[in-house]
């Protein structure tokens, strides 16, 4: 069974749901169109220590928890750390096993929350995580600068297909280069605007709106509307998060 910090890491990342509970029945569920075996348990949620935002008040309640083939089952009664993937939810909740750990190394996380203003114990791993996605993500782009929205454009009004990302140009005007061929002053950027699946959470800059803005270079026919682009939910950030980057590349 993994021990210490580093592997709560790992598994805070690999599990989007982790909590601490107890045991209280073996080869049952609680949901009914769950398969049952051996591996099958119902576990009591005591403390949830890191959760997507509709599961973060789980406590007090019973979940469906199969468990990994790759553990020693607990007992009856037994208190652990569970750290899930594969949400099923109905009347309850069923997740899959993906790593365990003994109670007593997550206590110190819970013990902090009381003496800080975190939501969950979970929340400054989670932030370290974001925080070095943020940086390796930075690291690929083709620039990075420091900059606020001073205009916004929409490039076309035709919708030609269900899933077109409605492009939209955005005008920043940049202050800092901290990465890249770019000069400070305007500088146009190409994002998509629409709420579709493939284009959600792709950055929708607003007016006035500061930040570090991650870049990538603009191919194709769209390059005559802007030289670069944004994408991806980590290509705008807090102003504060260069101080972030910057850190990490000493």
């Amino acid at each position: 069974m993994p021990e210490g910090p580093e592997d709560v890491r790992t598994l805070v990342r690999r599990a989007p749901l982790s909590f601490v509970g107890t045991v209280t029945r073996l080869g049952d569920a609680r949901l009914t169109d769950v398969p049952v075996d051996e591996r099958t348990a119902v576990v009591q949620v005591d403390t949830v220590l890191h959760a997507p935002e509709a599961f973060q008040k789980l406590a007090g309640n019973e979940v469906t928890v199969q468990l990994s083939a790759d553990l020693e089952p607990p007992a009856v009664g037994e208190a652990a750390a569970f750290f899930t993937d594969g949400m099923v939810y109905g009347d309850s909740l069923a997740v899959t096993e993906v790593g365990r750990l003994p109670a007593d190394d997550v206590q110190e996380n819970i013990d902090m929350v009381a003496r800080t203003a975190d939501a969950m114990p979970f929340s400054p791993i989670e932030r370290d995580l974001a925080d070095e996605d943020m940086v390796a993500h930075a690291a690929e782009a083709d620039a990075v600068v420091v900059g606020t929205v001073v205009g916004l454009e929409q490039m076309t009004a035709d919708q030609p297909s269900e899933h077109y990302p409605d492009w939209w140009r955005a005008r920043i005007d940049v202050t800092t280069v901290e990465q890249g061929q770019v000069e400070p002053g305007p500088l146009d950027v190409l994002y998509p605007n629409s709420l579709d699946f493939r284009w959600y959470k792709a950055p929708k800059p607003r007016a006035s709106q500061e930040g570090v803005w991650i870049l990538h270079a603009t191919e194709g026919e769209l390059r005559a509307w802007a030289p670069f682009q944004i994408l991806h939910p980590d290509d705008h950030q807090p102003v504060q998060k260069l101080d972030t980057l910057q850190a990490a590349r000493r």
